[in-house]
């Protein structure tokens, strides 16, 4: 009987050894371990140790949409935090919407460069980006509190990507309620004509749709992914997100592609802009917009109006302090 008795208090102990040892952290690639699902705030863990010297990824959560593409804006949610010291020194989550970047094309990080084009929209990526793809060739990031030897996670859940040739999901207009007309196919720079002799408005109107989009209503307090062309009431183009923007400031030239700094208010402090009136409209539509008048900077008075292609929307981010 002790002989038994002895037998059952081993198996019993392994058993609980064996239960201890299942509640180490399971690691994945890089040594990191990350919990939550797409679309939640992560909470990020690492083994003990130095990290990987190279760039790691991993797909924690393969998506279905389409692969991104070098130079489309990515629009993303993310987590970033230092390996040296586990500080989270930056996340949308808080802030309650995505962010956009340029991708592949030297806008951000090399390692979000490197890693994330060719990733399905929908999916959530690990990364473990040594310094020198990180903050290390700027000599770190002394605001965020990374070094220049820093290695930095990131978790990103890919939301959306866009480019200058993605086609917008609308029906052309039968007609349109303006003198000014617009052509182009739904994935170019759209072109206009406008009336010999005509005046700029002295108070903006509504909108006018040239197409119609399929996608959901817009929201007040959305921040819009969209492209757009800026013109003069001699038709003639002021600026366009087709074009590139030359290299500036040590950042490299960027080619043409749609921008995220398109806004629909109220603002978090009630204050209004120039394309409130697109709340209602569908996503993916092409319309004109009368901008209000503005001055140049020689302070000579200008009146344009913008044709926008609304590619997607997302709620505007929380400010600090909200």
């Amino acid at each position: 009987m002790r002989k038994l008795l002895s037998l059952v208090a081993v198996v019993a102990l392994g058993s609980g050894l064996a239960a201890c040892g299942s509640d180490e952290p399971e690691f994945g690639a890089g040594g990191v371990k990350v919990t939550s699902e797409f679309g939640q705030k992560p909470t990020v863990t690492h083994r003990e140790g130095d990290p990987d010297k190279t760039l790691v990824t991993e797909v924690l959560k393969e998506g279905d949409g389409p692969a991104v593409k070098k130079g489309e804006l990515l629009t993303a949610n993310y987590l970033g935090q230092i390996w040296r010291d586990g500080k989270v020194f930056d996340n949308s989550y808080d802030r309650g919407a995505p962010a956009s970047f340029p991708i592949g094309v030297g806008g951000v990080i090399a390692g979000w460069d490197e890693a994330l084009v060719g990733k399905k929209i929908g999916s959530r990526v690990m990364l473990s980006i040594p310094a020198d793809k990180g903050y290390g060739p700027a000599g770190g990031n002394e605001k965020a509190g990374i070094t220049k030897d820093d290695t930095l996670i990131f978790v990103v859940d890919l939301v959306g990507s866009a480019a200058n040739d993605t086609p917008l999901d609308a029906t052309p207009a039968a007609s349109a309620a303006s003198a000014i007309k617009v052509t182009g196919a739904l994935n170019a720079e759209p072109k206009v004509t406008v009336p010999a002799g005509i005046k700029a408005p002295a108070k903006p109107g509504k909108p006018v749709v040239f197409a119609t989009g399929k996608g959901k209503p817009i929201e007040k307090g959305s921040q819009l992914i969209g492209r757009y062309v800026v013109f003069d009431y001699a038709g003639k183009k002021q600026a366009s997100t087709w074009d590139g923007q030359p290299a500036a400031q040590g950042q490299p030239a960027q080619p043409g592609a749609p921008t995220d700094q398109l806004q629909v208010g109220p603002g978090p402090n009630g204050q209004t802009g120039p394309l409130d009136a697109l709340a209602g409209i569908p996503i993916g539509s092409r319309v004109l917009v009368e901008l209000p008048p503005s001055k140049d900077a020689s302070g000579k008075a200008i009146s344009a109006f913008a044709v926008i292609d609304v590619l997607n929307a997302f709620p505007a981010p929380k400010q600090q302090g909200q």
